[in-house]
């Protein structure tokens, strides 16, 4: 037997390390090289595409944007500085291939939380299992899927666990200035890549608060923090015309999480088109009948109406509060970036990462459960599980808003681990009935018709990516994958809309009426079907075919302005004068806010020759909307007519 400390026993300890290093090389080349060319990374989506589009920007010497920063704004600088906002090709969309100098950054900091978490089960005494907790979070599958997209959360994920690691071994730090500073950078740096980050200064100041030093220590950290969210904040302020956070969608996250329509999930409004409108600006400015200012009076806009929600039923917004937090643990992934049949598919590699988040999050909570919060060491990371999950359930939860709390949860569960393992007699059997609670805790209890729609939102999103590359097989598949969403949830508006859209752009017109027609008799968001069959005949000329639609659409929604204004321009088309006038008059007087009806009904009188009725109309509209300039040019042109009343 090979005694301790000599040649082969230290060839064997660098021996492992080394082969696991080259292993996992070759897993990401390979890896990466399976998804170079695949859609989902041709074609980035929402919050992908508006990184790498802002990162374009700035690549290309727009180093500041013309209004505040909607989300994060440091990634976009990450973009532009490794490269990859050069990259970009059409607006972010149908890339030939990967932004590789983004890549390689997240790789980086994945493998920097691998390396942080052995370092952390060193420091908490994990001994032989210290190589457990990075092994656990190598091993998560969507780790490796948001590494390799152009998102924030790996990168979060590593300042974030740097962050925790610096703040567990600050208090043994005596003075401690120096270390203080650097984990305020950290933080500061976490904060700009996700604002709600900002919670963590929490556990900085209940872990050192209790002593002067650690007092003196806390208040570095915050300041090097703060000093970093300066500059931004002042910018959004400035831009916005009001005090502004780092970024201005958190007013809208909160409508989402809070509002009249919240589930605790992301849920999309009807007529929202978040991908081109991301900051709500449009849809806000048409509800509300006015132009909206940007992202920062929208942001302001937003939250109002949240905080109007949760006062008007805050026990509501306490249960959907409850329901966030247990969603955090839930042991299923939440697919809006994770599809993980979609990813296995286009990247069989992935299928190596067996570790799903059901084990991570149950393992978790059995560590919290088994006393892991007794270990002095463990106690930052556990407040900062405790203040994330808090937090983030003001908003609404995701799989990659979970990311930031996996590496934690998995350093509970070796910790839990080695603690049930000691236990015997009684202990023994109420470690039992430990693992059956968070067992039961963890299943997806009630979520089975979610899980269908779910399902069915991956094959959309797909969809999208393929419609987007444009050639026909992509189209073609991109028809594929929303037929078979509306086969597994019929009740998707999002399918319909998107395979209506898909058909009427290849000239298939009639077989996306019939799609519209179908989808009007099965979702229970008719409504927005209507519109857009109603869109689609009134855009082919067919007015005699849209008028009877508006009519009735009209008798469930007769304040809707938009249809009554197409309906008194529809009926005006096809000469029911009489018909029209009415139309428009029902226009202004159920929505006075909007000047169409003064417009469309003063347009109408003028042209039956009633110039007296119509000034007066285009007075009146002018009484209540000064500033818009066709009452100003319909009322100027009617006065210097012939026929001037």
């Amino acid at each position: 037997m090979s005694e301790p400390g000599s040649p082969a026993v230290t060839i064997r300890r660098r021996l492992w390390p080394t082969l696991a290093i080259g292993l996992g090389v070759l897993w990401w080349l390979g890896w990466w090289l399976q998804l170079d060319h695949s859609v989902l990374i041709r074609v980035p989506l929402l919050d992908e595409a508006y990184y790498l589009e802002q990162g374009a920007a700035v690549a290309r010497g727009h180093l500041l944007p013309d209004q505040p920063f909607i989300m994060s704004p440091l990634y976009p600088y990450l973009v532009a500085l490794t490269g990859s906002g050069r990259e970009v090709r059409d607006a972010g969309l149908g890339q030939e291939s990967s932004p590789w100098g983004i890549r390689l950054l997240q790789l980086a900091c994945w493998a920097g939380t691998v390396w942080l978490l052995w370092r952390a089960g060193h420091h908490l005494g994990l001994g032989r299992y210290a190589a457990a907790p990075p092994l656990l979070f190598a091993l998560y599958g969507p780790a490796a899927i948001f590494t390799t997209t152009s998102l924030i959360e790996m990168p979060l994920t590593f300042t974030t666990v740097a962050y925790l690691y610096s703040l567990a071994n600050l208090p043994q730090s005596p003075g401690g200035r120096g270390k203080a500073l650097r984990a305020g950078v950290l933080l500061g740096v976490a904060s700009l890549l996700r604002a709600s980050s900002l919670v963590l200064l929490v556990p900085a100041w209940v872990l050192c608060g209790a002593t002067r030093t650690g007092r003196r220590q806390a208040m570095w950290l915050t300041a090097a923090t703060l000093a970093l969210l300066l500059p931004v904040t002042v910018f959004n302020s400035v831009k916005a015309h009001r005090v502004c956070g780092v970024s201005c969608n958190g007013g809208l996250n909160l409508y989402i999480g809070n509002g009249p329509e919240a589930t605790g999930l992301y849920v999309a409004f009807t007529g929202f088109d978040i991908q081109n409108d991301l900051a709500g600006v449009d849809f806000l400015g048409q509800r509300l009948g006015r132009p909206v200012a940007g992202a920062g009076e929208a942001d302001a806009i937003w939250a109002a109406a949240a905080r109007d929600q949760m006062i008007h039923d805050p026990l509501r917004v306490a249960r959907l509060w409850c329901k966030k937090v247990w969603l955090h643990f839930v042991g299923v992934e939440i697919p809006q970036v994770t599809p993980l049949a979609h990813w296995h598919q286009e990247g069989s590699l992935l299928r190596l990462l067996p570790v799903p988040y059901a084990l991570i999050a149950s393992l978790g909570l059995l560590g919290l459960a088994a006393g892991a919060w007794r270990q002095t060491g463990l106690r930052v990371w556990i407040l900062a599980l405790a203040v994330l999950v808090a937090g983030q359930s003001l908003f609404f939860v995701v799989s990659r808003y979970r990311l930031v709390l996996v590496p934690i949860l998995c350093l509970l569960a070796v910790q839990g681990a080695r603690n049930l393992v000691t236990w015997r007699g009684r202990r023994l059997l109420l470690g039992l009935v430990m693992v059956a609670g968070v067992v039961a805790a963890v299943q997806p209890w009630g979520l089975s018709r979610l899980r269908a729609s779910w399902e069915a939102f991956g094959h959309c999103n797909l969809a999208v990516r393929w419609e987007k590359l444009g050639t026909a097989d992509a189209v073609a598949t991109g028809e594929k994958h929303y037929r078979a969403a509306l086969a597994i949830d019929p009740d998707l508006v999002v399918a319909y809309r998107g395979l209506a859209r898909l058909l009427i752009d290849q000239g298939r017109g009639r077989e996306a009426e019939a799609i519209m027609a179908a989808g009007i008799l099965r979702s229970s968001q008719a409504g927005i079907l209507q519109q857009d069959l109603i869109a689609h005949l009134l855009s082919e000329d067919r007015i005699n075919d849209a008028i009877p639609r508006l009519a009735a659409y009209l008798a469930e929604h007769p304040a809707d302005a938009d249809m009554l204004h197409n309906y008194a321009v529809a009926l005006a088309r096809s000469g029911r004068a009489e018909a029209a006038l009415q139309a428009a008059r029902d226009l202004m007087t159920r929505v006075p806010e909007d000047p169409r009806g003064f417009v469309d009904l003063g347009i109408l009188l003028a042209r039956s020759g009633r110039t007296q009725e119509a000034y007066e109309v285009f007075t009146a509209g002018l009484a209540r909307h000064p500033d818009n300039p066709e009452l100003q040019h319909n009322r100027q042109a009617l006065a210097e007519s012939p026929d001037a009343p």
